[in-house]
């Protein structure tokens, strides 16, 4: 009888770890849905924006290069941040914001192929438009580096491309950007990447990102984090 109540116990100890287990999943998949629904609408907050770079914001010369050696006449270009406009400079910063956005809710937990299946098209176009410009506004200024800005952008642009090239739905597919013709009437077509997967390449990063390590980078660390703690305790009082 002792026997059979070991059992019973036993098998009563491993439903209620099922149960334990059902419901963690549960409330995971719960928790993965509320983040892609906050994401998408955090994202959508920068949709004119994003369709004004896509329509209108001029191409860097040197990713001109890349995809129309030679120069495209029908595309404006730019090569120095004097180039661009008040307007445009404004929207790039309102998107490289909401691209840190969706950085943010990857590293919060949204699972960086749910962002791909939505928005690589976009990653790839708008980091094609933008990461010329982060070049610049993160460079060296007079020997001293500056503040890291948009820095996550080119991972993002990155997976964009990788997910492009190798996914079973797109692969073998154009990805480029289409605007209307200046001054004319139809649209003109730039191919970011062809159906060969050549075209635009990934991009290196926007500066040498290697994390010391040793005793020294853990000091830093343990500086870090008792300088956040202090930082959160004083907030949440």
């Amino acid at each position: 009888m002792a026997e059979w109540a070991g059992v019973i116990s036993a098998a009563i100890a491993v439903l209620g770890l099922g149960l334990v287990v059902v419901q963690l999943r549960g409330a995971t998949a719960a928790s993965r849905a509320q983040a892609t629904i906050q994401f998408q609408a955090a994202f959508m907050r920068s949709r004119e924006a994003r369709g004004r770079l896509q329509a209108s914001f001029p191409i860097h010369v040197s990713v001109l290069e890349q995809v129309a050696p030679g120069g495209n006449g029908e595309f404006r270009t730019w090569s120095e941040l004097d180039d661009l406009s008040t307007e445009e400079e404004r929207d790039a910063r309102v998107v490289v914001g909401a691209l840190n956005d969706v950085a943010q809710y990857v590293v919060d937990g949204l699972t960086l192929r749910s962002a791909l299946q939505q928005y690589h098209t976009v990653f790839v176009r708008v980091g094609a438009l933008v990461l010329p410009f982060l070049e610049q506004v993160n460079a060296r200024v007079e020997g001293r580096d500056q503040a890291r800005y948009g820095y996550r952008i080119a991972d993002l642009y990155n997976a964009g491309i990788s997910y492009h090239l190798h996914h079973w739905k797109h692969r073998g597919r154009e990805l480029a950007i289409e605007r209307p013709v200046p001054d004319g009437e139809g649209k003109v077509r730039l191919v970011l990447l062809r159906s060969d997967g050549s075209g635009v390449g990934k991009h290196p990063g926007l500066a040498d990102e290697r994390e010391s390590k040793g005793p020294e980078a853990l000091y830093w660390k343990w500086k870090l984090r008792r300088a956040v703690k202090q930082a959160e305790r004083k907030l949440r009082r």
